[in-house]
Formats: C-alpha cells, structure tokens, sequence
C-alpha cells in the first residue's frame, strides 16, 4: 500500500509538474504574440492628425506614401517615419528633433514634387523615445548620437545608411529652435569653431548652417555662402576639427565623412496656434526654396 501511495503521488507531481509547464509555455507564447503585434502596428504620428496643420490632408492630395522603420536597441524600440512621393525631386531631408513642428511641416512640403521625408518619431518629443520595452523618454537628444560608442548608435547608423543615394550626397535638415530660447546668432557667435558668415536677416533665430573641415569656408562653400548673403539670409559656418569626436551631432559626423550637410534653423511657432504655426513654416520654406534653388533641387 506504501509502494501504491508513492506511485500516486509521484503520478500527481509529474501530472502537476506537466500542467506548471505547459502554462508557462503557454504564457510565454502569449506575450511573443503581444510583443510581435506591437511591432507591427504603426505608431499614429500626431503630426499627420493635427488639426491645425493640414497634414494629413497634404499627404493625400499629393499621393505622398509613408511607411515606419523599427529599430531595435536590446528590447527599446525606435520608430522612423519615411514619407516618399515619386517625382523629379529625389532629394532627401531629415528632422531628427519630433517637437519641432515647422520642420515636420516644411520637409513634407518639400517633397510635392518627389523626394524622400525622413522623420524620428518620437512622440512628439525632442529626444528619443523608446516604443519597447521599457517605454518611454530616455534621456538621449537624438542630434548628440552620432559616435559609435554610443548606446543608441544603431538608430543613428539607420539615419545615415537612410541618407544614401541623395543627389551629391547631400543631407538637408531641419530644426526648429524654441521661442525665448537662446539659439540665436548672439549666443552662437560666442560658441567655439564658430564663425557668423551673414546676417542679413533680422530674425536672428532663423539661419542655414553649415559644417566643413576647414577653419575658413572653402572656396566652393564661400561661393553658396555669398548667394545666400545676397538672398538677405543668415548663415553659421562650423569648422569640425578632423582629430576631435565633437558634440556627436549629424552636422559634426557628415562633415567628417565628406557628406555635405545643410541644417536650415528658424523659431518654432506655438503648437495649436494655426497662425504661429503657418508664420513658422512659411519662414523655414522660404530658407529652404532659396537653398534648393541653389543646389538646383526641382
């Protein structure tokens, strides 16, 4: 009888033993399942939804198509938004900070008549947010990422290969600079490896910047410096020292790799504000139409 009650309770552990795996199995099952249709599911942009800014109806009028990249950094999850409409234009352009709303508006206007918009979603954040697991903000401003020691180097890296096959390997960016701020040309002129190239343009937070390798702009970038000076704009010139790493910003890393950059700044108008929003845009199309016009961009 002894030996029977063993049997049984043996019978009972293994059968227990048996039911305790196949749940975590199955739970286990149950969260790859959740995890896989989170991947899958596109992030909803605010920047297309928003009701003040036409977005979304610019997008459809115009045939402009947008699909997500997902990048994974160990289980965070950041999202690239890539508009495309086929055209003449083949020209890429970039907005790395998502809070900056003008920018998001001006690249998808520029791109009408074909060319690529290419934008980090990040719920409507200036720095990178994390559609994984944990998610969330992290404390990573996405234009200080460029350097491969950095942890979140593989959403650079995405950027940059995205940047391929632009016509004369140019990269156009744009930022927006928050109001009250103090990224003007005051303040800039004051930064080291810096040099104030106009300022023919009183709006002293509106600018084109341009990076190089050497202490003074060469005689190919004086040349595009003195159009805009004559277009009564503003222009920074950065002088990127080739032995020191930088500031880890797209600007430093592309002029480092010979790839000619061109961040076009203006102040940010207020979100929700349709008029503050359109003055905002309406001023970062005008710096950008004078600087496609220059580089013959459709």
């Amino acid at each position: 009888m002894a030996h029977l009650s063993v049997v049984k309770r043996n019978h009972f552990l293994s059968i227990k033993s048996i039911q305790i795996l196949l749940t975590i199995i199955l739970l286990f099952n149950l969260l790859f399942t959740v995890s896989l249709m989170a991947e899958s599911q596109n992030i909803i942009d605010a920047d297309i939804v928003s009701a003040t800014r036409n977005n979304a109806r610019f997008i459809k009028r115009h045939h402009i198509i947008n699909h997500q990249k997902k990048i994974n950094v160990g289980n965070k999850i950041f999202v690239i938004n890539i508009f495309t409409k086929k055209g003449p234009n083949k020209q890429k352009y970039f907005v790395v900070h998502d809070s900056e709303d003008a920018a998001f508006d001006a690249g998808l206007r520029a791109i009408k008549h074909g060319g690529i918009l290419i934008v980090l979603e990040n719920n409507e954040n200036r720095n990178l947010y994390s559609y994984g697991n944990p998610r969330g903000l992290t404390k990573q401003d996405p234009n200080r990422m460029f350097y491969k020691e950095n942890l979140y180097w593989p959403v650079a890296k995405e950027l940059i290969e995205l940047s391929g096959n632009s016509p004369n390997r140019l990269i156009i960016v744009l930022h927006n600079n928050k109001p009250g701020g103090n990224f003007d040309l005051n303040h800039i002129k004051t930064w080291k490896n810096i040099t104030i190239e106009s300022e023919k343009d009183p709006d002293i937070r509106s600018l084109i910047w341009i990076p190089g390798l050497t202490i003074k702009p060469n005689k190919k970038v004086a040349k595009e410096i003195n159009f805009y000076k004559k277009s009564g704009f503003n222009v920074v010139y950065e002088y990127v020292p080739k032995g020191e790493r930088g500031d880890g910003s797209f600007s430093v890393y592309a002029a480092k790799h010979g790839i000619a950059y061109r961040n076009i700044e203006v102040e940010a108008g207020i979100k929700g504000n349709k008029k503050s929003e359109l003055h905002s845009r309406k001023k970062q199309i005008k710096y950008l139409n004078t600087l496609r016009k220059y580089h013959k961009i459709k």
